[in-house]
């Protein structure tokens, strides 16, 4: 029988991927498993004004912080760290016992950030987003 691979959408792929990989995580993680997914995002406010924002991905006991961003004019006042903090918290609440992130290598001020935070460098993702290094962060919570 000939196999043809063809472009799908998440709609056409739902109902099988939804089947299989229930019984791959019994068969990797016990039974019982059950892959849970949640989006976290928070917004640091100033006068009505967004002046930061976190977003993270919460899967089955590991947040991957997607992105944290401060507005210029408002770095270095602790606002990052708040947001972070709330990331941490909510990951907590649910369940979450590791967290991890990455940013570029030279971004000096970045790595330093997230390594006061406890954060340790775990991996390297070399020529990765327009061919920059990038470091792997990660922290238990």
């Amino acid at each position: 029988m000939k196999i043809v691979i063809s472009k799908a959408t998440e709609k056409e792929i739902e109902s099988f991927n939804k089947k299989v990989w229930k019984e791959a995580d019994q068969e990797h993680y016990g039974l019982g498993a059950r892959w849970v997914s949640k989006e976290i995002i928070f917004k640091a406010v100033e006068r009505r004004k967004i002046i930061g924002t976190v977003k993270a991905k919460y899967d089955s006991g590991v947040i991957y912080v997607k992105n944290v961003i401060i507005a210029k004019s408002k770095r270095r006042q602790g606002i990052g760290r708040q947001l972070m903090a709330k990331i941490e918290e909510a990951g907590k609440k649910l369940g979450g016992h590791k967290i991890y992130l990455f940013t570029g290598k030279k971004w000096v001020s970045s790595r330093k950030f997230y390594e006061k935070l406890g954060y340790k460098k775990t991996g390297d993702l070399p020529k990765h987003f327009f061919k920059h290094d990038f470091v792997i962060y990660s922290k238990m919570i």
